[in-house]
C-alpha cells in the first residue's frame, strides 16, 4: 500500500501543537476545542469559548492519585 501521508513509514506519526505566549493566546479568537502549548505557563491550553479573552482558555493539568 502506498504511503499517502508523506511520512516515512518507518517512523510513527506525530502531532505538532502550535506554541504561543499567554499574551498572544489572549488575543486569539479560536474554535472551541483548539489546543495550543502556552510558552508562558509551559502547559497545554484548550479553548472553551470562541472569544478573545483569558477566560476562554483552560490549562490542561494532571491530578496525582492518592
Amino acid at each position: 500500500m502506498a504511503n499517502t501521508n508523506n511520512v516515512d513509514s518507518g517512523h510513527p506519526n506525530f502531532l505538532i501543537i502550535p506554541k504561543v505566549s499567554t499574551a498572544v493566546r489572549n488575543t486569539m479568537i479560536a474554535e472551541i476545542g483548539t489546543i495550543i502549548y502556552n510558552t508562558t505557563s509551559n502547559k497545554l491550553n484548550v479553548c472553551k469559548a470562541a472569544t478573545a479573552a483569558a477566560a476562554s482558555w483552560e490549562a490542561v493539568t494532571s491530578v496525582q492519585e492518592s
